[in-house]
């Protein structure tokens, strides 16, 4: 009877120890709602990835792109001639001229270029005037010049030349009591008078005495009276009406920066 007893004992103790325990609804929904929750960590973390690796890609082709328009920028040579200012103060001179090979032969005309900087520039200081690129071709030569500044490149050339601002070209005796045509939406308006005093305050200004395409860093605002086209934002072209490269007009550039 006792043993009996025993045996029915110890047969529920080994049924009990070894049951697993069942979860709950509360258990079961705690896990659901972490799983879930990892899962939108995991989709968040892959597309905050995605869009950085998207933002660093272009950010690399906006600098390719930046870096392939400055080298065909910068190879790039004039078809006429061309002074351009640039932001710094430095001024760069791009000469295009016909070229008769029977009189100079293309060495001759480098070797000629070079002594003539190198003799300004024992006079003038180093460095006033960087010698860029000497070429011929077909029947034009193409000289490229860095000059220190507008008053370095005007001592050389002969050509009257500023770069500065309103107030001090005023200072320096520029008379700005000229007709002046305004620049909107991309066209020289008709000249007129101005009050140079007024419109022109805080502006930056050019003064130009040859016939060439000239280039300044910023936007042109107004122009002095003259036989001028306005080629872009930032160039114009100055000639003569009758076509006398030999008759030069002082003509006034006022831009702002860019």
């Amino acid at each position: 009877m006792s043993s009996n007893n025993t045996r029915s004992g110890s047969g529920m103790r080994s049924r009990n120890a070894s049951a697993r325990p069942r979860q709950g609804v509360a258990s079961r929904e705690l896990q659901e709602a972490r799983r879930r929750r990892r899962q939108r960590e995991v989709m968040r973390n892959r597309f905050i990835f995605g869009v950085c690796i998207a933002i660093v890609f272009a950010l690399i082709i906006f600098g390719i792109v930046k870096l392939v328009q400055v080298l065909l920028v910068s190879g790039r040579s004039a078809d006429t001639s061309t002074i351009t200012f640039k932001e710094n103060g430095q001024v760069v001179f791009e000469e295009v001229t016909d070229f008769d090979t029977e009189v100079y032969s293309p060495s001759e005309l480098k070797s000629y270029t070079k002594d003539l900087i190198a003799s300004f520039n024992e006079t003038y200081g180093e460095d006033a005037i960087h010698l860029n690129k000497v070429s011929v071709k077909k029947d034009k030569a193409y000289v490229k010049t860095t000059y220190k500044d507008a008053q370095c490149y005007a001592t050389f050339t002969s050509y009257e030349t500023y770069m500065g601002s309103y107030e001090d070209a005023v200072a320096a005796g520029y008379d700005f009591s000229q007709l002046y045509s305004s620049v909107a939406d991309g066209t020289l308006l008709e000249a007129g008078t101005v009050d140079a005093a007024t419109l022109f305050a805080g502006s930056n200004v050019i003064c130009v005495g040859q016939n060439i395409t000239v280039n300044v860093p910023g936007n042109i605002t107004y122009v002095s009276n003259g036989d001028i086209t306005l080629d872009d934002g930032d160039t114009v072209t100055i000639t003569q009406a009758d076509e006398n490269e030999d008759a030069t007009d002082l003509v006034f550039i006022i831009y702002t920066k860019e």
